[in-house]
């Protein structure tokens, strides 16, 4: 009876010492995917901060050379790129980027989800975020170069988490990717 009760003790000892191990692990797996989200925010900020860099040291060089035709050249650039962010998101998804993006890939776009709009700061810039869920279908390479794209020539856009769906072989339907990202824009000021 004494040895029972002794075993008993143990499993519950052992019990308790791998929920803890467990428990310590999903923290451990959670503050990894919580690093790898700052660090590409981090590297948001960056470029963010760069661009701003460059505009402002051509903004500077244009002044300094004093020339007017060099003044209005870097401001319809800073103009151009600053209408570019300040598109409403509507007309961001109107113009189709994403189905462009997907054409050049050559995968389908089956289902697209619109969150609501947030506001946020990007780079001390106030700016407005939109998260979308994307579901995107084609051969597995296609939806590969599909999200390096959404991540390249989607300049204003962020792809946050993407899960991939592989069908049996003995399935007819093809790979699919749900994608959820967001797309930044820049509010004014």
């Amino acid at each position: 009876m004494h040895l029972n009760r002794n075993l008993n003790r143990k499993w519950v000892i052992y019990g308790s010492i791998i929920a803890l191990v467990a428990a310590l692990t999903t923290m451990g797996i959670i503050q990894v995917q919580q690093m790898k989200e700052r660090s590409n925010l981090n590297d948001d900020i960056e470029v963010a901060e760069q661009l701003l860099s460059v505009l402002n040291a051509k903004y500077a060089s244009s002044w300094q050379n004093g020339t007017d035709t060099q003044l209005d050249g870097t401001r319809a650039s800073f103009d151009t790129a600053r209408a570019e962010l300040a598109q409403p998101i509507d007309s961001i998804l109107a113009n189709d980027s994403l189905f462009k993006i997907a054409a050049s890939s050559s995968v389908t776009l089956t289902a697209m989800m619109v969150s609501p709009l947030y506001e946020d700061m990007l780079a001390e810039l106030p700016c407005s975020y939109l998260p979308l869920s994307v579901t995107a279908e084609g051969d597995l390479t296609a939806l590969l170069d599909f999200i390096r794209r959404l991540n390249t020539d989607l300049t204003n856009g962020l792809v946050r988490l993407v899960t991939l769906s592989i069908p049996e072989v003995s399935d007819e339907s093809e790979p699919s990717a749900d994608i959820e990202l967001i797309i930044y824009t820049y509010k004014g000021e």
